[in-house]
């Protein structure tokens, strides 16, 4: 049996005149990198409602919806839905690091949300459930339920759009190494790190036994299980790293990132072992109609969506997604008006 378990979902609006007006004037003070401001990183899919649409059917067990927001709401959202907390940045992150437009800053301050279940589980709003999900599939008996998969951090171009992202896994392996011995880590917990459930994958840490240093971990994107002492842990052991990116308005090279959450249990050992299930998908002008396909027919138990496209591309692509959401989640969810 488990505790309460929580979802936490960061929400923004990024047609909120107000927030935008904010995001320039914080843009241009801290001189920030244009990557960290592109415009269709804070493009609406206008499909949030399917989001509490397909969390309270395939995932009814949950304990509340934690919806963390600069401030703006939907306007279909049912605000008097006991099942729900609305959290403001203002109400968690410290007024130092305000106002933020970094997603990292905003989910490495989870541990502060007062009231906040020990177990929940990070949810992005591009990440849907499309079949039933059991909660053992996240936590066993208050364990979290993961996959201990290595990796490796591929460099790339300068004028990448993922350059940002790599140098935030590589601090957060710096901070793994710091605190732990790869091999005392698999040795220890063996049978964890070099589960057969982990099919395929498994092929990846076996290849990568010759190096002593952790030099990745595969991140799924989609849906973690995750403590919230261990985010507080994490604070109180690197203060001084996590200050210093928290500080960063916008998404910086220095920023540390929610999957060093993961990383540490992982290498605490305190975890059930599991293969993910669901699939990420970058959605184009080319493939919209396959992907809108999967979701028609249910054919993966998860899916996370993001888009590689110009702004004109991304409205013929929310359509056709959002048409397939449309049919599979007819129904409003009790949170909505």
């Amino acid at each position: 049996m488990n505790d309460a378990i929580d979802i936490v979902i960061p929400w923004v609006d990024g047609s909120d005149e107000k927030w935008k007006a904010q995001k320039e004037e914080a843009f241009h003070a801290a001189k920030a990198d244009m990557a960290s401001d592109s415009s269709i990183r804070f493009e609406s899919w206008g499909n949030l409602r399917y989001w509490f649409r397909a969390v309270e059917k395939f995932m009814p067990w949950f304990n509340r919806i934690v919806f963390v927001t600069w401030g703006h709401l939907p306007s279909f959202l049912n605000t008097r839905n006991p099942r729900l907390k609305i959290v403001k940045h203002s109400d968690y992150i410290p007024e130092k690091y305000l106002p933020t437009f970094n997603s990292n800053t905003i989910e490495m301050n989870y541990h502060r949300i007062a009231d906040l279940e020990e177990n929940f589980i990070l949810f992005n709003d591009d990440f849907f459930p499309l079949q039933p999900i059991e909660e053992t599939y996240f936590f066993k008996n208050n364990r979290v339920c993961d996959e201990a998969v290595e990796g490796v951090v591929v460099p790339v171009k300068e004028d990448d759009s993922t350059l940002m992202t790599r140098y935030v896994q590589i601090n957060n392996l710096s901070i793994i190494n710091k605190y732990f011995n790869k091999r005392e880590v698999q040795k220890k917990n063996h049978d964890k790190w070099y589960c057969e459930d982990y099919g395929e994958l498994l092929e990846r840490t076996i290849s990568m036994s010759y190096w002593d240093n952790f030099m990745g971990i595969r991140d799924p994107h989609l849906p973690s299980a995750l403590k919230k002492s261990t985010l507080a842990r994490l604070w109180d052991l690197e203060y001084e790293a996590l200050d210093r990116a928290s500080r960063n308005r916008f998404r910086h090279h220095n920023d540390i990132s929610q999957w060093l959450i993961r990383y540490w249990q992982l290498c605490e050992g305190d975890f059930e072992p599991r293969r993910t299930q669901g699939k990420f998908y970058v959605v184009d002008i080319k493939n919209c109609n396959d992907i809108a396909q999967v979701i028609r027919k249910q054919s993966q138990k998860m899916i996370g969506i993001n888009e590689n496209c110009t702004e004109e591309e991304f409205r013929t692509i929310r359509e056709k997604i959002n048409r397939a959401f449309e049919e599979i989640l007819p129904e409003k969810s009790s949170f909505e008006l």
